[in-house]
């Protein structure tokens, strides 16, 4: 007889992260219920997971009855990370994108059937109210839980992406306690964790035999490396790591993340010195100097090959839903960890 799955309520399900960690994990879990408000994010997560009961509404709508009925034994979710980022004002739980997580705690103790949980944000929610408020209510509801700050540089990911995690489970204390102790788990093969690549270069990662045409799409235009150029983080095929990708990637030069030298037989070094005694943009040419394609940041972040934007997405919401997910390859690792 084959085993009944676990049932997964996905909420801030954003473009299907939390989804594809689950599916990669392979546990024996399904999501039987989605929720975003988000209706571009919404859309991509439709065109991936036809078969989904994904909502189009806000969480604050949910009522513990109506999760009850879904019978969910797993909560995954990533809810809105603004009111916690350093770019952010930092409102904490004054911020009205705090309201339907505070709902969730008020309904928390209502619900019958959840007995794990998972939950991402950005480094800086581990100091926050919020953060205070959601571990005084797991605590009062009987779970245990543990906190880490992990990046995919953990799993020898060439990409930086610090995140704040938390898994919990309902009265049953966990065997480690610690990042180090969890850091001892990840590269454990013993434990069947999911690594994508062996080889820790981003050539793996990128794009082969792109056309002229697809390249000139993502070729960083003249005025803004006359502008930027000082503080690009430039990046080759055979680096072994790179910045975090933001929403804001594209848009803004700085912090945002990293461009690609395409053309890796041009040295580099040279080229930007020549570059420097004369600031001319001809110099720089040779580099085919260009922004990492949105599939790349997928393939970084975890999302398979058959992941993919509907044709009318834009560029830039792509690269924004896409600094807004997660990885994908960091979450199913703690799910297999959570449910062993």
């Amino acid at each position: 007889m084959e085993k009944k799955k676990m049932r997964i309520l996905e909420l801030y399900s954003g473009i299907g992260g939390m989804h594809y960690a689950a599916e990669l994990a392979n546990v024996g879990a399904e999501v039987v219920f989605s929720v975003d408000i988000n209706t571009s994010a919404n859309e991509v997560y439709r065109h991936n997971f036809k078969q989904t009961n994904q909502q189009s509404r806000n969480i604050e709508s949910l009522s513990a009855k109506e999760i009850n009925k879904l019978k969910p034994d797993i909560i995954m979710m990533s809810p809105p990370c603004q009111p916690f980022t350093r770019v952010g004002l930092k409102l904490d739980v004054e911020d009205s994108r705090c309201s339907s997580f505070l709902h969730l705690l008020d309904i928390f103790p209502h619900l019958e059937t959840v007995s794990f949980i998972l939950m991402e944000n950005v480094v800086g929610f581990e100091t926050s109210e919020m953060r205070n408020a959601f571990t005084k209510t797991l605590k009062n509801c009987d779970f245990f839980f543990r906190e880490f700050i992990l990046s995919p540089e953990s799993l020898k990911i060439p990409n930086s992406r610090s995140r704040y995690y938390l898994v919990a489970r309902k009265c049953k204390d966990f065997s480690f306690g610690t990042e180090k102790d969890i850091m001892n788990i990840f590269p454990n093969s013993s434990c069947d964790i999911e690594r994508p690549i062996q080889e820790k270069t981003l050539d793996p990662y990128l794009e082969k035999n792109m056309s002229d045409e697809e390249l000139a799409r993502y070729l960083i235009a003249d005025k803004t490396l006359l502008k930027y150029w000082r503080i690009l983080d430039v990046r080759q095929r055979s680096d072994t790591s790179s910045c975090c990708f933001t929403k804001a990637y594209t848009h803004y030069a700085e912090g945002t993340g990293s461009v690609l030298q395409h053309d890796s037989n041009e040295p580099f070094h040279k080229t930007f010195a020549e570059f420097q005694e004369d600031e001319d943009i001809a110099h720089l040419k040779p580099l085919k100097l260009r922004y990492f394609t949105p599939r790349e940041v997928g393939n970084l972040m975890g999302f398979p090959a058959e992941f993919a934007f509907p044709e009318r997405t834009s560029l830039k919401t792509r690269y924004r839903l896409l600094g807004n997910s997660l990885n994908v390859f960091v979450v199913s690792n703690l799910l297999r960890i959570l449910l062993g």
